[in-house]
């Protein structure tokens, strides 16, 4: 039993000394010539120039020295001459940094609604989430007062509420910012009204975030 451990554990040691590269070396024997006797590691052979043996090709024979293509680099040695080529490089495999997803908590108000800071532009305000509303939506009131040209820059069209047709113009914001989580390009309904009803944090940047809600709880967490 004992024995059959120690032969075991011999085999084991020496599959895994094979697997190890140490580099090559080469040595000159003999010169003929246009050919070169020569010996890699523990190989030898005579081997004409433009030929090749154990990865090692002779590319020309000068001055009693043969010129070897070893490791894409040649090498000249004359006779009894050895040349021992450098291990393989072998990189270290650095693990995977996985960066950790940004989230931001909100708690509702007495009124069931969830209220939250943001940025909109570069400019602070106060959002409520409404996952009803297709997109950002604020009156023209809002809108001038954090310097949006939405006249200039958005869609005209017609928004039908309780109160009948309401002019709108659709666009889209540069940025904006929940926490710590940023979002380029997101559309936003600008109201031809001048209230002062909340904005509303619509589908335009809630669909592109993850949105969970456990009681009076929600977490936005970027994807």
């Amino acid at each position: 039993m004992v024995y059959r451990q120690r032969r075991l554990f011999s085999i084991l040691i020496s599959g895994l000394l094979a697997n190890i590269s140490y580099g090559q070396e080469v040595k000159v024997l003999g010169l003929f010539g246009d050919r070169a006797f020569i010996k890699v590691d523990e190989k030898s052979a005579v081997i004409r120039i433009g030929q090749s043996h154990q990865n090692v090709q002779l590319k020309s024979i000068s001055n009693q020295k043969a010129i070897l293509l070893v490791d894409n680099k040649d090498i000249a040695l004359g006779l009894g001459d050895s040349y021992q080529s450098a291990p393989p490089v072998v990189e270290e495999k650095k693990p995977e940094v996985v960066k950790p997803k940004v989230s931001v908590t909100i708690y509702s108000n007495l009124g069931h609604q969830f209220i939250t800071s943001g940025v909109i532009n570069g400019r602070i305000v106060s959002f409520v989430v409404d996952t009803g509303a297709t997109s950002i939506s604020m009156s023209r009131k809002h809108a001038q007062r954090l310097g949006i040209d939405f006249r200039a820059k958005g869609k005209e069209g017609l928004s039908s509420t309780a109160n009948g047709d309401v002019k709108h113009w659709q666009m889209m914001l540069n940025s904006v910012k929940v926490g710590a989580i940023t979002l380029s390009f997101v559309e936003a309904n600008i109201r031809d009204t001048e209230d002062d009803l909340p904005i509303l944090l619509g589908m335009s940047f809630l669909s592109r975030v993850k949105l969970e809600q456990s009681g009076q709880k929600m977490v936005i967490t970027e994807k």
